[in-house]
């Protein structure tokens, strides 16, 4: 399935994001990318991956309720 991205969340410190996904068959998802600095490199990898809903709107209420950095920001 190609994954692409419809809207992005991002962390307060800059160094979390979270990409809302539509695979074109009706179904979404998020993905969660966390920036790491080791050894010199810089680099954006995945640290978690959703399961599939039926909405965008969906998978960013669960992306929410999953996702500690976005669901303190809710709380603040």
């Amino acid at each position: 399935m190609n994954w692409q991205p419809i809207k992005r969340l991002e962390s307060a410190d800059g160094l979390r994001r979270a990409d809302i996904q539509a695979n074109g068959h009706g179904q979404f998802g998020f993905v969660e990318h966390s920036y790491l600095s080791e050894d010199g490199d810089s680099f954006w990898t995945p640290t978690w991956f959703s399961g599939l809903y039926e909405s965008a709107e969906a998978a960013e209420r669960e992306a929410r309720a999953e996702l500690p950095w976005l669901r303190d920001a809710i709380l603040k």
